[in-house]
């Protein structure tokens, strides 16, 4: 009996310690893990919807738009870099709190027979800093890591941030919160038109780290009752990873869960809709978050809070802050190619002069946009109310016809 007492009081000591290093952390810590996921660890009963897996899904999915479109209330969980390990210990971490309706997992990285990639630390920390301190997180670093230096650092930033004292700034001491529910913006653009999808019947072996903690996840969602859905967010897929795909469709299959093959359903277009060979751009997210919301709605009992007035209402001042966000970014945006992503947006009306015909990529972006309308260079100069001195200039209006930004391009960046 003393020494369960014993060790009980340890426990608890050990416990104590870590909330209040933790709390201490929070000053000396980098903030890009709070300001990414602190509003789901708030209160993570508010989001029917979790998506988890790797960057591929967070520049996909973006949880704002599935509110206007669907009412969905969800949020992007997923971590840059995260292997089917992390993605597991998260998700564990956050089920301590309670559940979703529905988690749509991108297993991208599953035949990968690590946890983690060493050189890819500082990663694990956006995405890991962020969990609250609890005997879970203490599992999953135990599990994930092999040294107890390595476990301490993940487990209480402090062990490795306590030596910013030179570096806090004012920011350090505040909560920073992104309006984003975990999505991120990403207008690079890369033309991908030459890529053509990979084709075999093979199947990777499914005795890697990745499977083992896929399974896994399968199991903890079987056990509790949630609807899982797989789903591959489009990319340059190679031979090897089509090999690896077919590899998840049969354990789908054998789990009677769904998987969504969104390379093969040509949602994307490659030409325009990818900021590199595996990421899309804003253009390719806006295509695939339309159709992951459909799909959500028609194939599973989601509540619309569009509908509920008290949900309505904190959703909808969230949507407008994230709009405002959205406004800055393409106000402040320098170059061309990245400022036409941010006009892929049914809510503005576009007004372009163009003193020549555009090529190459420009000429793809444009073609995207459905509300443009071409204006001469004597209305352009009126608009401006003065002489153009630009190969380009953009006039962008919100519904009720109020000017959001007047933009002069010259050689692809703005004056």
């Amino acid at each position: 009996m003393q020494i369960i007492k014993r060790a009980a009081a340890s426990l608890g000591f050990v416990l104590v310690l870590g909330v209040i290093l933790s709390g201490v952390s929070f000053t000396f810590e980098r903030k890009e893990s709070t300001e990414r996921y602190s509003k789901f660890w708030e209160n993570p009963q508010e989001y029917d919807v979790w998506f988890i897996g790797n960057s591929h899904v967070y520049y996909a999915i973006n949880p704002m738009e599935l509110w206007n479109q669907q009412g969905i209330r969800s949020y992007d969980l997923a971590a840059p870099g995260a292997y089917l390990a992390q993605t597991y210990w998260t998700l564990m971490c956050a089920l301590e709190h309670c559940q979703p309706e529905v988690l749509v997992l991108d297993p991208h990285k599953v035949n990968f027979d690590t946890k983690h990639q060493d050189s890819q630390k500082g990663t694990i920390h956006t995405g890991w800093d962020a969990i609250p301190f609890s005997l879970t997180k203490i599992k999953g670093a135990i599990d994930l890591f092999d040294t107890w230096e390595e476990r301490l650092e993940y487990v209480c930033g402090f062990s490795i941030y306590h030596n910013r004292w030179e570096e806090l700034g004012q920011e350090d001491f505040k909560a920073p919160c992104s309006v984003n529910k975990g999505f991120m913006f990403n207008t690079r653009i890369i033309d991908k038109s030459d890529y053509q999808i990979k084709q075999t019947k093979k199947i990777y072996q499914t005795d890697t780290a990745g499977f083992i903690y896929l399974e896994k996840i399968i199991e903890v969602c079987e056990d509790r009752g949630i609807e899982l859905l797989l789903m591959e967010v489009p990319f340059c897929r190679s031979k090897k990873d089509q090999t690896v795909m077919n590899a998840v469709s049969n354990m789908a299959k054998e789990h009677e869960i769904p998987f969504l093959k969104l390379t093969d359903e040509g949602i994307v277009d490659y030409g325009v809709d990818y900021a590199d060979g595996g990421h899309v751009n804003l253009f390719g997210s806006k295509k695939i978050t339309q159709y992951m919301g459909e799909y959500l709605k028609e194939n599973y009992q989601l509540q619309d809070g569009r509908k509920v007035k008290e949900t309505a209402e904190k959703w909808n001042a969230d949507y407008e802050a994230y709009l405002q966000f959205k406004l800055q970014k393409m106000q402040a945006e320098s170059e061309i190619k990245r400022y036409v992503q941010w006009l892929s947006d049914d809510r503005y009306s576009c007004y372009l002069y163009q003193e020549k015909e555009p090529q190459g990529l420009l000429a793809k972006e444009l073609s995207q946009l459905s509300h443009i309308t071409y204006l001469s260079k004597e209305e352009a100069k009126e608009r401006l109310g003065g002489q153009i001195e630009g190969e380009f200039v953009f006039f962008v209006e919100d519904e009720n016809r109020n000017l959001l930004d007047a933009a002069v391009f010259q050689n692809g960046k703005r004056k």
